[in-house]
């Protein structure tokens, strides 16, 4: 029980449900528990919550009765602080409120001055709480998700007081409970939470800028992306309010970092009182029965031929999915010389803004004069492309990354001088179609590209390892990749060209590359791989 960490008893003060969880799953690991409340009427009605929930795993096989009846001997409940004395490990797990932690840690540092004092904050400074403890080193984060039962991450946080010792003795102590650890630099939002801003974040902004609706961002996000949920469903689910006040925090935290800032169409919904299911409405209605999403449309494809242009991975994917649906295709890797009898082309050249110019204006040159010309979006709007072209009305555009076999729909759009219809010609992909505004990176390459950069800025700075942070939000929020494995997937060039176009587009350094991730462009894979 105590290889490698030490620890037999366990206290945990606060007996919420982050509380009441944490001492549920030590309890059921073989830990003795002593669960500390300073509102000894919450005690009771935890240890119930406890017992129904093991009694429910009981029911589900996934717990021996007697295991159950160990458990629940272990652990025992406490009105007093002192009650933790005898505790080799004591989890804060109090609402988040600084002047409230910092006050429990300076009286735990004395009642308990041999334990490991840990915090189950998931964005206040560490390194602020063991600063008013007399011993700081033994003080660390261990940030469980929720439920934490159920959950298999924790983010062991090691602040720069922080004993080498401690972070191992709680990597191991995670371990004994069945759990990943990943081990993080204290820093605003540790890993797992800050790599997700974007998520959020460039879902707010494709709405704001009324390039999509929140049922279209979050279709993009799951049948594109393969989140479970998306950017506006989960918003609902967690709050608005809490969203809201975690984005201004970040956005305080990082000194006003535009990567952070705080969506105007958050304190909308708050100041409306749109909070999300709490109170029937956020950014959807739930007073009334969920509508189901109608089925999109994929239309009787165009018989071609067809052009795929571009030297990248997207183009050859491309190539490959028209040839194995039965369409004749020319490829080609660069700028075209002689003249193209084909339907339509797609132009593929996601990687670097300057050859895909030259690929758009060759491609315009040299095809028939009612032939639709499908640019990739990820790095220009269709807009900007039209403009560099002499028959701008052809020009229509798509957003994807590869791999083409992850994806359940295709964003598509138009700009304001597209005539023709290019839905038939991009039908033949064979993905049903998913029409968004047009600016660079659509919606799911655009989240992507986000979420990568933020990873890559959090790796440079030391907040974790990459390993770790692929995991962390593999685990910690159900991503089906991690950042790092989803931009090898997509391939990093690639990646980093949907930000250049989204810079370029907005002006904006929000969009600037995180160095790592411009390495790894220079490279084409990660400097660590």
């Amino acid at each position: 029980m105590t290889e490698g960490h030490g620890i037999r008893t366990v206290g945990v003060c606060g007996a919420g449900t982050m509380g009441a969880g944490i001492a549920q799953v030590c309890a059921t690991s073989g830990f003795s528990v002593v669960l500390y409340d300073a509102f000894a009427e919450v005690l009771p009605k935890a240890r119930e919550r406890i017992e129904q929930d093991t009694d429910r795993l009981v029911q589900r096989g996934r717990l021996d009765p007697e295991a159950r009846a160990q458990a629940l001997q272990r652990l025992q409940t406490a009105e007093t602080l002192e009650a933790l004395a005898g505790c080799d490990l004591v989890v804060e797990a109090a609402p988040e409120d600084l002047n409230l932690k910092k006050d429990l840690f300076s009286r735990l540092a004395a009642v308990a001055p041999h334990a490991i004092l840990a915090t189950n904050t998931s964005s206040l400074s560490v390194a602020e709480l063991a600063a008013v403890t007399a011993l700081p080193q033994r003080v660390a984060g261990l940030h469980f998700f929720n439920p934490a039962p159920v959950m298999a991450l924790v983010e062991v946080v090691r602040a720069p007081q922080t004993a080498p010792e401690v972070v191992e003795r709680l990597v191991a102590f995670a371990r004994a409970l069945g759990k990943t650890a990943i081990v993080a630099k204290d820093s605003p939002g540790f890993v797992v939470n800050r790599v997700n801003r974007p998520f959020y974040g460039e879902g707010l902004r494709v709405v704001g800028e009324g390039l999509a609706d929140c049922a279209t961002v979050d279709r993009a996000a799951r049948e594109a992306g393969g989140f479970r949920m998306g950017p506006f469903e989960l918003m609902d689910l967690v709050g608005i309010d809490v969203g809201y006040a975690v984005a201004q925090s970040f956005h305080q935290a990082f000194a006003g970092e535009s990567r952070f800032r705080p969506h105007p169409l958050q304190r909308e919904m708050v100041l409306s009182g749109r909070l999300g299911r709490k109170t029937g409405r956020g950014f959807y209605d739930y007073t009334q029965p969920a509508a189901k999403p109608e089925p999109l449309p994929l239309p009787q494809p165009h018989p071609g031929p067809y052009a795929v242009a571009g030297s990248t991975a997207l183009a050859r994917e491309l190539a490959g999915r028209l040839r194995e649906r039965g369409f004749e295709v020319v490829e080609l890797a660069g700028p075209p010389d002689r003249a193209l009898h084909v339907a339509a082309a797609f132009e593929a050249e996601v990687e670097d803004r300057d050859r895909k110019r030259s690929l758009v204006t060759a491609l315009d040159r040299h095809l028939p004069e009612d032939a639709a010309l499908l640019v990739a979006c990820t790095n220009a709007a269709a807009g900007e492309c039209a403009g560099w072209v002499q028959h701008p009305e052809r020009v229509a555009g798509y957003a994807t990354l590869p791999p083409l076999a992850d994806r359940k729909l295709l964003e598509w759009t138009a700009h304001e001088r597209t005539r023709n219809d290019p839905t038939p010609y991009l039908a033949a992909l064979g993905l049903p179609l998913l029409r968004v505004g047009d600016a660079p990176g659509g919606v799911f390459p655009r989240i992507l590209a986000a979420l990568v950069n933020e990873a890559a800025f959090a790796v440079g700075e030391g907040v974790a390892s990459a390993p770790d942070v692929d995991l962390g939000m593999r685990l910690g929020l159900n991503h089906p990749f991690g950042p790092f494995a989803w931009a090898d997937r997509a391939g990093v060039r690639a990646v980093a060209g949907v930000l250049d176009g989204l810079r370029d587009y907005y002006g904006e350094e929000r969009y600037r590359l995180a160095p790592l991730l411009r390495r790894a462009r220079w490279l084409g894979r990660w400097p660590h791989a």
